[in-house]
């Protein structure tokens, strides 16, 4: 459920495909001129169909001037109902900075230290004494990461599996001793970061990250529609699917044992309520402006043309974080220059976790740079 590198988006050249039909599904707009927004819409249009996607939801808003959306296709294959902005689904790795988010608001009331290292709570996991919080936050801890592609493939069969408690999955990795990185060297993306984060949540306040992510993050932005869950379903009628290249045919993957994903990637929402986070997340609000400064600095991470802060991909003037989970492909982006949030999110990702929301990622974020205006 890694994040993906948004700067090559950025930097693409792909143009509207202006000569497409007019899509099918739902758009409103008061943020483009009507040609740019019928281009955009026709294009999104069209890699809807070209990768058959089951449906598309996308939203761009800048307050005080305007917003678009577009939103086609099916919230459920079995059913035909249509797909709409608000119904929640799996937003993967989007969680993470929903936990950085809730892990700073204790350094902002003094219960952790950025500091703090996690021999005080786990002294026998390897360079335990060196590795920081902040470490824990940035993927700068050294920890190995597995193989994604075998992990998450293991997943994406058996997502209904139990999931490995913190004391196995600490042993687990300390197997890996030899293959730890010297702290705050090089950055590696891993979730095994997140869940550290959260068993240290659950030692300094007795409470489940999930909670604090709803005290901390959801309850003060008023996120409705935004939720830890306990149950393997969702809530509402939208249904994530992956293709199977066997039988031709979609297979539905909503179906998911949270604790999977845990910290790293449980958090359910919708495309309102997380450009309502974006904002919050990449502008403030929710820590003290000091604290926030420091999320929002990055370090380069391994692998990627992004920085990475705590718990936020960096690049190019934008702030927010990709994610993708059995079922879903989303993105959650802010660009302080034309003070413009935006989410694309799509009830498709197969087995090879490829992010089916990438080209049209593309488009957004050259709608984004092209067509509306800059702050110098």
């Amino acid at each position: 459920m890694p994040a993906r590198a948004l700067l090559s988006c950025c930097l693409c050249a792909m143009v509207f495909l202006g000569t497409t039909p007019a899509p099918s599904g739902v758009t409103s707009n008061t943020l483009f001129a009507p040609a740019v927004a019928s281009s955009l819409s026709r294009s999104i249009a069209a890699i809807e169909r070209a990768d058959n996607l089951p449906s598309v939801a996308v939203s761009i808003v800048v307050p005080g001037r305007g917003r678009y959306t577009f939103v086609d296709g099916y919230a459920d294959l079995k059913t035909l109902t249509p797909r709409t902005l608000d119904q929640p689904f799996r937003i993967a790795s989007i969680t993470k900075p929903f936990a950085a988010t809730a892990v700073l608001t204790l350094v902002d009331r003094g219960r952790l230290r950025k500091g703090d290292t996690v021999a005080t709570w786990y002294p026998g996991f390897p360079n335990a004494g060196q590795i920081t919080i902040d470490d824990l936050l940035r993927m700068r801890s050294g920890i190995p990461a597995p193989n994604d592609d075998e992990v998450l493939a293991r997943v994406y069969d058996a997502p209904l599996a139990p999931a490995p408690s913190l004391p196995q999955e600490l042993a687990s990795y300390a197997r890996l001793r030899s293959q730890f990185k010297p702290p705050n060297t090089i950055g590696v993306y891993t979730d095994f970061n997140y869940e550290i984060l959260a068993g240290i949540v659950r030692r300094v306040t007795g409470k489940e990250i999930d909670e604090l992510i709803a005290q901390a993050v959801i309850s003060p932005l008023r996120l409705s529609n935004t939720s830890y869950p306990t149950g393997s379903g969702l809530p509402g009628p939208l249904r994530g699917y992956g293709w199977n290249p066997v039988t031709k045919r979609f297979d539905d993957k909503t179906l998911f044992n949270p604790p999977l994903a845990g910290a790293a990637g449980a958090v359910v929402s919708n495309v309102p309520d997380l450009i309502a986070f974006s904002r919050a997340l990449c502008l403030g609000g929710l820590l003290k402006p000091q604290t926030h400064r420091a999320q929002l600095s990055g370090q380069p991470i391994n692998g990627s043309a992004t920085d990475y802060g705590e718990g936020v991909a960096l690049g190019e003037g934008f702030c927010g974080h990709s994610g993708t989970i059995n079922g879903f492909s989303t993105d959650m982006y802010y660009f302080g220059k034309a003070n413009a949030s935006f989410v694309i999110s799509v009830n498709r990702l197969d087995r090879d976790n490829r992010s089916r929301t990438t080209p049209v990622l593309a488009l957004v974020t050259r709608a984004v740079l092209t067509q509306l205006p800059q702050k110098r």
